[in-house]
């Protein structure tokens, strides 16, 4: 005899799932971002994974394959970082209490400039005022911000474990990543019914093309910043291009690495690079994402440059670093599917049209 479920509880085998639910996500709360990351890191890397199972590797040995290079490519410049961070401050800190920072003279040739001459001088003159004030103001308050260091580097021992984490997920998502995305199939086929392979590609094409056209634009915009540090003459010429990588992943961070650098060349006297350098940059390397990230990310999903800019900027706000990539491809796969609806609908009433021109003939 068939034993008959009350309304009363059925509610509480609901609620009691929620519970669970909410449970689960305070425990996983802290790790979400990581275990984010770790699925954009397999999502994108995926296909050499597959080529890796050809080659006759088992799961375990194609996974550690995949995670060995990425993890040293990504940990190192965090540990990088880390071990040389308290370094680096004390020579901030000697930099900072040497007993003069000499802005140099305007040069020769911005005095002679036609029309703008006497003002460009003039503003030369401002920037060295300015600057000369910034650095007593940081000389004096250099000494008492060892509490915000510290905070600095216990922050950056976070964001290293964090990424170490998101390493070690990599590695099971690797492994047993076909299973998990049977699951998901499953689950997105009980909500969506017939439309789940639709939506599943719209939402696989948004994702890879939000990731290959932010990350491939960044990646040429780093490689053209390396190309301009060396040819200017820069130390540490690979290390600034790594960091510019990631900065070039949010639109216009770019000036975070190329206006100290340029600062940097004028002190020292080196007016020409420092032109140069600021040149390169503002028409050359901070060009580059205005046209190729619309073209490597319309060529899976047509989504309108402005809201690419509002889900980097959006989803850097509500979501910080991984935001670059969680809002846009929230934007493409929203908009993807609201076009595919529109057209679906449009459809459906053509057809319904022509049957009943067909009918009344």
């Amino acid at each position: 005899m068939p034993i008959q479920i009350s309304r009363y509880e059925k509610i509480a085998s609901l609620a009691a799932l929620c519970l669970l639910l909410f449970a689960c996500y305070q425990v996983l709360k802290p790790f979400i971002f990581d275990l984010l990351w770790a699925a954009i890191l397999c999502f994108v890397t995926w296909p050499l994974y597959l080529r890796l199972r050809d080659w006759k590797l088992t799961a375990n040995w194609a996974a550690t394959a995949m995670v060995l290079p990425i993890g040293i490519l990504l940990l190192t410049p965090f540990v990088a970082a880390t071990l040389t961070f308290t370094e680096d401050i004390n020579h901030l800190l000697q930099w900072l209490n040497q007993s003069r920072h000499v802005w140099p003279e305007p040069p020769a040739w911005l005095q002679s400039l036609p029309v703008v001459g006497d003002n460009a001088v003039a503003a030369w003159q401002s920037v060295g005022e300015d600057s000369s004030r910034l650095v007593n103001l940081a000389r004096q308050y250099a000494l008492g911000a060892s509490s915000w260091l510290l905070q600095q580097g216990i922050g950056l021992a976070g964001e290293l474990m964090h990424m170490g984490l998101a390493i070690l997920v990599l590695f099971f998502f690797y492994r047993d990543g076909e299973h998990v995305a049977q699951h998901v199939v499953i689950g997105v086929e009980r909500l969506a019914g017939e439309r789940t392979q639709r939506i599943l590609h719209i939402v696989r094409s948004s994702l890879r093309a939000v990731v290959y056209g932010i990350l491939g634009t960044a990646l040429v915009q780093a490689l053209a910043s390396i190309l301009g540090f060396v040819i200017a003459g820069v130390p540490y010429a690979f290390v600034l291009g790594v960091i510019a990588f990631f900065l070039m992943i949010i639109p216009a961070a770019g000036t975070v690495i190329w206006l100290p650098i340029a600062l940097w060349l004028l002190a020292e006297g080196e007016t020409g690079w420092a032109v140069f350098i600021a040149l390169w940059f503002l028409l050359f390397v901070g060009t580059i994402d205005n046209w190729l990230r619309p073209i490597l990310i319309s060529r899976e999903v047509e989504l309108p440059f402005v809201l690419i800019v509002f889900g980097i900027f959006g989803g850097l706000l509500a979501f910080g670093f991984i935001g670059v990539f969680i809002g846009p491809t929230l934007l493409a796969t929203s908009y993807a599917l609201v076009l595919d609806w529109l057209i679906r609908n449009e459809q459906q009433e053509l057809d319904n049209q022509t049957s009943t021109e067909g009918k009344d003939c």
